[in-house]
């Protein structure tokens, strides 16, 4: 069930898989830019809003933006939720149903004042819209899996984890002779507190995505129903402390400069 945190939204129902910070999701070259200005034109003309969405610590955080200014290069947005804006950097993505495909953008410029949000860089992505079945969150504390395929074993980096899913990071996965490809079925192991120790969970490869030495894997995960229970005790406190970290970035973003500024 949906969170509502000011007019933003919190939820687990609306979102790319794997969360919006995947780095598999590339732009499209075809359309073009102009082509996505040309449709967020139209929408402004409608007075249509948008669903504006961004990845935080894991969780998919919505709000409704408004056309305000359409220029050559950026568009100007009124936000519903000001809060919210305190973490949109980067790559942020816009929903509607006139787009054929979701829209990434670039932040460039927000104004607290008018409560106004300037994007630029619009691009489709080529990855499909899908709904998410649980919450996702980032561990708190860096956490290590062990990932073992066939007779096998790697170490990668937890990005994220949900009751069914989790992405992690590792260096060297092919190289290590692990030849895992999307489907591939694996088991895992990880801590995600002193008194939890998850052991030979079975998984399957739903993507890889390669740079360089790293290789970010998003896995489907099939845990029993006391795991499942176990990690739901997990997720459940770590969202809360997420969203208090959101609102405390946006605590600093609003706190005006004062003598301490001077000496640090």
């Amino acid at each position: 069930m949906s969170d509502l945190l000011g007019g933003m939204t919190i939820s687990p129902n609306i979102g790319l898989e794997e969360a919006m910070e995947d780095s598999h999701m590339s732009p499209n070259d075809s359309p073009a830019v102009d082509d996505v200005l040309s449709v967020i034109r139209d929408l402004g003309q409608q007075n249509a809003a948008l669903e504006l969405t961004k990845s935080y610590r894991g969780l998919v955080l919505q709000q409704d933006v408004s056309i305000l200014e359409v220029n050559p290069n950026d568009v100007t947005f009124r936000t519903t939720d000001i809060e919210m804006s305190a973490v949109l950097e980067s790559d942020v993505y816009l929903h509607n149903q006139l787009f054929p495909k979701p829209v990434m953008a670039q932040f460039k410029n927000l104004d607290l004042r008018k409560g106004t949000l300037v994007l630029s860089g619009f691009a489709y992505i080529d990855n499909e819209w899908k709904n998410r079945q649980h919450e996702r969150v980032r561990p708190k504390h860096p956490t290590y899996v062990t990932l073992h395929w066939k007779k096998k074993a790697v170490r990668a980096y937890m990005e994220n984890i949900s009751v069914n899913g989790m992405r992690i990071l590792g260096c060297k996965i092919f190289e290590s002779g692990m030849r895992i490809q999307p489907g591939s079925t694996v088991h895992l192991d990880f801590q995600l507190s002193p008194d939890h120790n998850y052991t030979a969970i079975k998984g399957t490869i739903i993507y890889l995505n390669t740079i360089g030495r790293y290789t970010t894997i998003g896995i489907r995960l099939f845990p029993t129903a006391k795991v499942s229970r176990l990690l739901e005790k997990h997720i459940a406190p770590r969202k809360q402390e997420i969203l208090e970290e959101l609102k405390q970035a946006y605590r600093e973003l609003i706190m005006p400069t004062g003598v301490e500024s001077l000496y640090f």
